[in-house]
């Protein structure tokens, strides 16, 4: 009844609330390739164009109804996250006591932080079921499963690397913990023989991607916004923010602490099994991509909320090993109580928490402004997703094209995309500039340069280009 209902009131938050800055983005960029556009190339993008083209077809059947397309892409997010519980509670059993593992599945839907980021319309929550599937069959492989398990999960860590690369920091680090869980050289010549083969599984989605890309024209532009500018962005552009990524975890601890402590606790126990063995793979790898994760979030200069996702399903592991460990009934029925109450808590911030509350009025009233072919300058959440781009700096565009220009002198890439949108200012002006006022930087490329052909309207931060 808690999985059911917590699934039920995570619709109607997928109906209600407001959207995030990156839902925009990704559904903007599908939109864009059925207008026969192409990412890296006529508009700015920093991720594997998988999750587009896979949302291209709904663009175009909700085209003109922003909701609708943001509830019909959530709604698929949703059901991919009723997948990622039950493969969950499937990956659990092994390491509990008892057999009814349905129970574990809580752990995860009385997250908000993790059901918030796995219904946003992102690559993530693709990225993260296929690795959780991978994980899971991959540990069956090791428990002396078939050789198909093996091949299944390397199919299924090479779809989650063609949606979103992160997925090969989480492959490494399960690799990792495979290495600490293996008793002897037969289990080491086992584990190398599934490997073999998992990347062989592996290949095939990641070569027919890489064909795909290829052959659309844009290998190298792909490769350097996918690699060389999003390492420059995330690694190098500013100084390290420990504090930004403490806040984070903070955070996340203070929302969801019936995961974390008892997950901590779980990190302990891998440790000791570790030091004393024989050791169960699950409990090793989750342990070795909780710690490696953690670590990365506190070297990036972006440590988001989201960036946690790929990390969570191991941390509950952990935490569902600890929890089933104790044998009081009072304890175990406190869990049990305030595990369900974890998901009232879900219900509640289901009801009451949104983002971007004026974007919906702005979408709108561009919307009944323009005409389809009017070009604007307009960023992500407040884009009304089925208009053209008159830069190809339209995600906080001053950010980026900062960005872009440093990466281009550090690196030798040719700053021919601040060209293109020096050019469009001329060429192809935007009827529309918005520039959010919490949010100046947002502002697109050299605005004040062009301020003057403009004239604020009505709607604080919204400006019209004025008549010829």
């Amino acid at each position: 009844m808690a999985l059911a209902g917590g699934l039920v009131l995570l619709l109607v938050h997928a109906a209600r609330s407001g959207c995030d800055h990156d839902e925009v983005e990704h559904l903007h960029a599908a939109w864009l390739i059925t207008q026969g556009q192409k990412p890296f190339q006529d508009f700015v993008e920093t991720h594997p164009p998988s999750i587009h083209y896979l949302l291209a077809p709904l663009t175009r059947a909700l085209e003109g109804s922003p909701r609708g397309l943001v509830f019909a892409a959530r709604t698929l997010d949703l059901a991919l996250l009723g997948i990622a519980l039950a493969v969950f509670a499937s990956l659990s059993r092994p390491l509990l006591r008892s057999r009814r593992t349905g129970w574990t599945a809580i752990l995860l839907l009385g997250c908000f932080f993790l059901v918030r980021n796995s219904m946003e319309v992102r690559p993530d929550p693709w990225m993260n079921v296929l690795s959780l599937i991978g994980f899971w069959q991959w540990c069956a492989y090791l428990r002396g499963g078939s050789l198909g398990r093996a091949a299944v999960a390397g199919l299924c860590f090479g779809l989650a690397t063609v949606f979103l690369q992160k997925a090969a920091a989480f492959i490494g680090l399960v690799g990792v913990g495979t290495m600490l869980a293996l008793p002897d050289r037969n289990a080491l010549v086992r584990a190398a023989k599934g490997a073999a083969l998992g990347v062989a599984a592996a290949a095939v989605p990641l070569g027919a991607f890489a064909l795909a890309v290829w052959r659309a024209g844009y290998w190298g532009d792909f490769v350097f916004w996918n690699y060389t500018f999003n390492r420059f962005y995330y690694l190098e552009m500013n100084p390290l923010s420990p504090t930004g990524a403490a806040a984070t975890v903070g955070i996340s601890i203070g929302e969801d602490p019936v995961l974390w402590l008892p997950g901590l606790f779980g990190l302990a126990i891998a440790a000791r099994s570790i030091l004393r063995r024989p050791v169960q793979p699950e409990l090793t790898a989750a342990a070795a991509v909780v710690v490696g994760m953690l670590a990365a979030m506190f070297r990036t200069n972006w440590p988001f909320s989201h960036n946690l996702l790929l990390m969570q399903p191991s941390l509950a592991l952990l935490a569902a090993v600890a929890l089933d460990r104790i044998t009081s009934q009072r304890w175990r029925s406190l869990i049990g109580a305030l595990l369900v109450l974890s998901v009232v808590k879900v219900g509640v911030l289901s009801l009451v928490y949104t983002e971007g509350r004026n974007a919906p009025s702005i979408q709108q009233l561009l919307l009944a402004s323009t005409r389809p072919s009017d070009p604007l300058a307009v960023p992500p959440p407040y884009n009304p997703i089925f208009r053209p781009n008159a830069f190809f700096f339209w995600v906080i565009s001053e950010g980026f094209s900062i960005a872009y220009l440093e990466c281009c002198r550090r690196y030798g890439c040719p700053p021919g995309k601040v060209d293109q949108d020096r050019r469009a200012w001329h060429q192809r002006p935007p009827i529309y500039v918005y520039i959010p006022e919490d949010e100046p930087t947002w502002a697109p490329f050299e605005f004040a340069q062009h301020r003057g052909r403009y004239h604020p309207t009505n709607v604080p931060g919204l400006w019209q280009l004025a008549s010829p």
